[in-house]
């Protein structure tokens, strides 16, 4: 079961990067004046704080699981 729950971890970020290339990338360069609009802040903050929030989840997961053994 652990190469499955490595397997959704890996694509879990793997969806985080993409959504931080759009986000953090590819909307500035194709949208005219991005940085103006309401929701760039929100959008680019979001895209900047999901690694972390991936990171606590499945790695707290991966050190509680380490403490039970």
């Amino acid at each position: 079961m652990e190469k499955k729950e490595n397997d959704v971890a890996f694509w879990v970020m793997m969806l985080i990067l993409a959504y931080m290339l759009i986000a953090c990338i590819i909307c500035p360069i194709a949208i005219p004046g991005f940085s103006r609009q309401p929701y760039a802040l929100p959008m680019m903050s979001a895209a900047l704080i999901l690694p972390f929030i991936h990171f606590f989840i499945f790695a707290g997961a991966e050190i509680a699981k380490g403490n039970k053994k």
